[in-house]
């Protein structure tokens, strides 16, 4: 599942680039939302909304020293059967070049962060990671 997705073919329905904030992040999600909106995926959106609301919070969070900005872009492209998102950072690599596996919830557990890539992983049909070039890249691919 963490193999390199290459540029998917089919239409193009959204891109973006803009500074990786936490202020950016809203913008974005009400941009993406409204794109799959407009080109009748709204079956998809509260999936894509929370994943994207994750990676776009490690960014911010993770990718990026303290007190510095960086940018985050997004492309999205459909097909009849595949929605799939591109999101590239300039940010940190991830550890070891690899995506966290993310752990299930434990309903004990009252920890109010850490389940982010567990519920990416569970939401979404396939995922990717490259990181080249000073680049981060992920590709989140939704079934239609």
């Amino acid at each position: 599942m963490d193999r390199f997705l290459p540029d998917s073919p089919g239409s193009s329905i959204f891109a973006a680039c803009l500074p990786a904030m936490d202020a950016t992040t809203p913008l974005l999600l009400s941009q993406v939302d409204s794109a799959l909106v407009q080109r009748w995926f709204e079956e998809l959106r509260d999936d894509v909304r929370i994943v994207l609301a994750e990676v776009l919070n490690n960014i911010v969070e993770h990718g990026y020293p303290p007190r510095s900005v960086g940018a985050v872009a997004i492309n999205m492209h459909a097909t009849n059967a595949v929605l799939t998102i591109n999101v590239r950072d300039w940010g940190r690599a991830y550890a070891c070049q690899t995506l966290p596996r993310g752990s299930s919830p434990n309903p004990t557990d009252l920890a109010e962060g850490g389940y982010g890539w567990f519920l990416i992983r569970a939401l979404v049909s396939e995922l990717a990671y490259e990181r080249a070039e000073g680049m981060n890249r992920l590709t989140l691919a939704f079934g239609l």
